[in-house]
């Protein structure tokens, strides 16, 4: 018997259900001369990123990065959701070409790391603890124990390896089956859209300046147009141009 079942039954459904969606995902994908990939990508800063998921064009470059993750305690929370605000933030910053990341996630996950998730432009689509809990239980899979309780995951992960391939199979089709439709669509979106619809769709622009005193400041506009105007301020020969920070705010 492992030492931790509860973490290897976790493990073992949060690969089931990982899988799966890329599974599901490929061939929608690749009718669209797409590909779905697990990657190593590297930011501007040299730091390495294990995605569970990249959807690359046809000339090889990353468009959508979709990183499926379970957690079973709202305790980890923190570390799994900065990791997804740090990682996807810093990719886009590196392939331009990236029009959309969506976290896949599945398990308790707190209202507050979704905001903190949602607040970084990330796509979030859940699968509810509940749900998972109820599909496990029709395997007779006992899914909600106390978190110091020994006996309960060790049965679980016993009756879960005593699962034939084609049961896990069925499994993993249950645990995804009420996000897919969700996700295929929004995969399908950005396979498909056109400049022209990211046009009509921008919400919001934001322009991020550097100065050589390590100073970052924030500028947002409510449109592309808003956004040309209020960089065209900058051209000023002024040494100063404090006053122009936040002159334009988003609508």
């Amino acid at each position: 018997m492992m030492s931790n079942p509860a973490a290897a039954l976790g493990q073992e459904i949060g690969k089931l259900f990982e899988a799966f969606i890329v599974e599901r995902l490929r061939p929608p994908v690749e009718e669209r001369s797409h590909t779905i990939e697990p990657q190593r990508m590297v930011n501007g800063t040299g730091n390495v990123y294990q995605i569970d998921a990249v959807i690359s064009n046809s000339t090889g470059k990353p468009i959508m990065i979709l990183d499926p993750k379970y957690i079973r305690y709202k305790k980890h929370n923190r570390d799994k959701g900065s990791w997804l605000c740090v990682a996807h933030y810093n990719l886009r910053k590196t392939y331009p070409t990236i029009r959309k990341t969506t976290a896949v996630l599945a398990g308790n996950w707190s209202k507050t790391s979704l905001d903190l998730i949602d607040s970084f432009g990330i796509e979030v689509i859940t699968q509810e603890f509940s749900t998972m809990v109820e599909i496990l239980g029709e395997y007779g899979i006992e899914f909600d124990w106390a978190e110091k309780d020994r006996t309960t995951p060790a049965n679980s992960l016993a009756a879960f390896n005593r699962l034939r391939r084609g049961d896990k199979v069925s499994l993993a089709h249950s645990l995804a089956d009420g996000i897919m439709p969700k996700l295929t669509s929004s995969v399908l979106d950005v396979i498909e859209g056109t400049s022209e619809s990211v046009r009509s769709r921008v919400t919001q622009v934001e322009v991020l300046l550097k100065t050589d005193r390590q100073e970052m400041l924030l500028l947002k506009y409510g449109s592309v147009a808003d956004t040309i105007s209020g960089l065209v301020d900058f051209m000023d020969d002024r040494s100063d141009v404090s006053d122009l920070l936040g002159k334009k705010p988003a609508n």
